[in-house]
This record gives structure tokens, sequence and C-alpha cells, in this order.
């Protein structure tokens, strides 16, 4: 998700961790071969 506002919103790498740590929504999940994943969510408000 850093990477990607970078390449969206045009953000330092440092700008868009510190927006990811405040406002992203993270959720952990399980897929079904046993591996964990992380789900991150931001509002589009934020992409606006």
């Amino acid at each position: 998700m850093i990477k990607r506002l970078g390449e969206k919103k045009g953000l330092s790498r440092d700008d868009a961790y510190m927006l990811c740590s405040l406002a992203a929504d993270l959720g952990v999940t399980q897929l079904a071969n046993g591996h964990n994943g992380v789900l991150a969510m931001l509002e589009k408000r934020y992409l606006e």
C-alpha cells in the first residue's frame, strides 16, 4: 500500500507510511493453504 500511495498520490515513502499508520485499517486473514496474510484498507477520501 505504501508503494501504491507513492505512485498514485506522489507521496514520499515516509509520508505514505505515516498516512497508513494513522488511517489504514488492518486485518489478519488466513488462506486455505495455511498461510497468513494482512489486508490493509484505506478510505477513498484519502486518495482524492
